[in-house]
């Protein structure tokens, strides 16, 4: 396991993509049928192609002397080209926010990365002009944020953070069941 103290690279980046395109691939049936119950169904189609975009974008680039914040800006261009619709630019501002906040570092220590969660979090509910209760992605981001951002102030180990972070996520996004 990985300490805090381990560096999260551009490679990691990619890498993280990489898993991120595998995940969005594998659900890319579930996405379209949860959102054929309100939409026209093309979510799962979209983000397994966004994704994939940005996993394919950030290999060829290599990376070995790109900033986090360049691999991070790549991969919100090509996620945004690629997707388009609302969740392309939503997407696209919440990576060129964590771009921002990890800055000119080629990596960084783990500890830093659930501030990643909290400008994520930032970008998409500027962008969207969201906010919870809206029966958005924010009912679900805004909650990983306040996790993220609690964890961060009580010095907890960023595995703690980024765990409590998803943990509030999944229960800020089932919440959404009974708007």
């Amino acid at each position: 396991m990985r300490s805090d103290m381990q560096p999260f690279s551009r490679h990691d980046l990619t890498d993280l993509f990489r898993s991120l395109a595998e995940r969005m691939a594998a659900e890319q049936s579930y996405l379209a049928e949860l959102d054929g119950e309100i939409g026209d169904a093309d979510h799962g189609v979209a983000m397994a192609g966004g994704f994939a975009a940005a996993a394919r974008a950030l290999g060829e680039a290599g990376g070995a002397d790109q900033t986090l914040a360049q691999g991070l800006t790549l991969a919100a261009s090509s996620l945004h080209n690629a997707v388009g619709a609302t969740t392309g630019p939503l997407y696209a501002s919440a990576l060129l926010r964590a771009a921002s906040a990890l800055g000119a570092e080629t990596q960084v220590p783990l500890s830093r990365l659930p501030e990643v969660i909290v400008a994520m979090a930032e970008g998409i509910a500027a962008r969207g002009q969201g906010k919870p209760g809206d029966k958005t992605m924010v009912d679900a981001w805004a909650p990983a944020a306040h996790a993220a951002r609690a964890g961060l102030q009580a010095g907890q180990p960023a595995t703690e953070v980024l765990a409590a972070a998803a943990r509030a996520a999944a229960d800020g996004a089932q919440a959404t069941r009974a708007m």
